[in-house]
């Protein structure tokens, strides 16, 4: 007789003991289950490159394609201005704001101009809501003013626009403030002078100048030049109305 192993003959003592494997506790349903994944929604791509959007837009304002002619001004000031491409700037709603530039005639007096179209997209198409030819008629050489889009003046985006000329060795710059609300274009600041310059009429030594810069104020109520150079101030334009005026206007050199 074969002897008994020894930690058999413990269970048997032990009244028996189970040594079958044991299975795994069963895994917690609710921490097995996997996170659910949120849903990436991709934006739907704009079946239009912005060429083609800027396009469209130009044929819905202006009733056709480029280069668009017009007869603008009053009496003996009218000129032809030549409209060959916009911008688009998005508005609310849907609605945006194209900004044509038109050029003038080649002499000294003549001057460029910035035309506003506000357009209402739907799908793939435009309707014009507004139309301001001409809104702006500023500069020399029939060049229209430079402008560009702010939005840290006003509620609304603000097309700042630039213009200038030398006259006799005198050269000045001078700045429009326009503010882009939801119904129509607004003028706010008309001729703020950004520059003067009379190095081309003086000697050497004798020359002065000055450098103003725009910068934010209380938007919706305020807004500052800073001047430097041969003038060091700080103009601060309030809203009075519709417009900005100064509050504290200093002598300032001028063309």
């Amino acid at each position: 007789m074969k002897p008994i192993p020894f930690i058999a003959l413990g269970c048997l003592l032990l009244v028996g003991c189970d040594l079958s494997p044991k299975s795994e506790a069963p895994a917690n349903p609710i921490a097995s289950k996997a996170a659910p994944v949120a849903a990436v929604v991709k934006p739907t791509a704009d079946p239009l490159t912005p060429d083609q959007l800027t396009a469209l837009a130009f044929r819905t304002a202006w009733g056709g394609p480029p280069p668009i002619e017009r007869e603008e001004g009053t009496g003996n000031q009218t000129d032809t201005r030549t409209y060959r491409s916009g911008k688009l700037i998005a508005l609310e709603g849907g609605r945006y704001a194209l900004i044509s530039d038109g050029q003038g005639g080649e002499g000294h007096v003549n001057s460029g101009s910035l035309s506003i179209h506000y357009l209402q997209r739907t799908g793939d198409s435009f309707t014009r809501i507004g139309s301001w030819p001409g809104f702006l008629v500023s500069g020399t050489w029939g060049a229209p003013p430079e402008w560009k889009i702010r939005t840290d003046l006003t509620p609304s985006p603000a097309l700042v626009a630039e213009a200038g000329g030398t006259w006799q060795g005198y050269t000045c710059t001078w700045a429009h403030v326009i503010e882009l609300t939801p119904d129509k274009p607004i003028v706010r600041i008309d001729q703020i002078p950004t520059s003067y310059s009379d190095g081309g009429a003086r000697e050497e030594g004798e020359t002065k100048s000055m450098e103003g810069v725009l910068i934010p104020g209380q938007k919706g109520k305020s807004m500052r030049v800073r001047y430097t150079g041969d003038v060091d101030a700080t103009v601060v334009y309030a809203k009075v109305g519709e417009s900005y005026d100064p509050v504290n206007l200093p002598e300032l050199l001028t063309c």
